[in-house]
């Protein structure tokens, strides 16, 4: 297993992920065959039930509303390794297995369309409880951005190095995310894990937040001032006020990131941006003009 794979099923039983488990189940609906299915409301869902015998079987129904592609996923599931299995189907067509421990993309959808799920132990599994855990709802689409702290005068790009520093802080800075499905519709449920190093040999900063109904995530990160760091080339900023100031720069590099996490192995490597995080301003000389 994957150092990805590994903390998100870490991630996932930790609590942040269980309480939102279930959020936002409407009511039961009866399909005409007599099956009963939980009908999930529009957004992205996290399940977790349990069977309680091997004769036992969960349903879930969700209607993409606008069309949107779904996603279907079975974090921790295992092929070959579970006492249980999944079913899908799209419109009222063939039942379809859930082959793969990777989610599943539903494509080509109509305005209304209907994918049904079914959670139901394999043949002859015998036990007294299975638990299961099922993702079901919108494909999430995720965009992120890491502010620069606020009235900090940042150092211009080709003063450091690396030459481009995506973004600089003393001790805290802002981290705004939004979440929306394939028809750029803003998503409730999305789960985001963002890393953040605020210099090498700092201690890393992990955390994991779900969006809200306007499909957004607005943190502050906040975390301890460094000591040392080496300068950045000087730099001048001109004021109508206070004239032309001339700054020295002390500074670390470090690095952070965010994980699309329900999308599981399905979503892109993510990329790693570098962080400045400033030590000490100087200002080493002053003009009127």
């Amino acid at each position: 297993m994957n150092k990805n794979k590994k903390w998100f099923y870490r991630t996932w039983i930790s609590g942040v992920l269980l309480a939102a488990s279930c959020h936002g189940l409407a009511q039961q609906t009866q399909a005409a065959s007599g099956d009963v299915f939980t009908e999930l409301s529009d957004r992205l869902h996290q399940i977790d039930g349990a069977l309680p015998n091997p004769t036992a079987m969960s349903r879930y129904s969700f209607t993409s509303v606008r069309g949107q592609d779904v996603l279907l996923a079975t974090p921790g599931f295992s092929v070959g390794n579970s006492l249980w299995k999944v079913e899908y189907q799209v419109d009222g067509g063939q039942w379809e297995t859930k082959a793969f421990n990777s989610p599943v993309a539903i494509k080509n959808l109509k305005p209304g369309s209907t994918v049904k799920v079914r959670v139901m132990a394999l043949e002859e599994a015998q036990f007294q409880q299975a638990a299961y855990q099922v993702v079901l709802g919108s494909y999430p689409h995720m965009r992120y951005e890491l502010h620069h702290e606020e009235g900090f005068l940042k150092i211009p790009h080709g003063l450091t190095d690396p030459p481009f520093l995506a973004t600089q802080a003393y001790t805290k800075a802002l981290l705004e995310a939004w979440f929306t499905d394939s028809k750029a519709f803003p998503l409730e449920g999305g789960v985001m894990r963002f890393e953040l190093e605020p210099h090498q040999g700092e201690k890393e900063i992990t955390k994991t937040w779900i969006s809200d109904s306007a499909g957004k995530i607005s943190e502050l990160i906040e975390f301890n001032r460094c000591d040392g760091g080496k300068y950045a080339k000087n730099f001048v900023h001109k004021n109508h006020v206070k004239g032309k100031n001339t700054w020295a720069t002390l500074y670390r590099v470090g690095h952070y990131r965010a994980f699309n996490v329900l999308l599981e192995d399905r979503a892109e490597q993510p990329y790693k941006y570098d962080f400045g995080h400033v030590c000490k301003r100087m200002l080493v000389n002053w003009s009127r003009s």
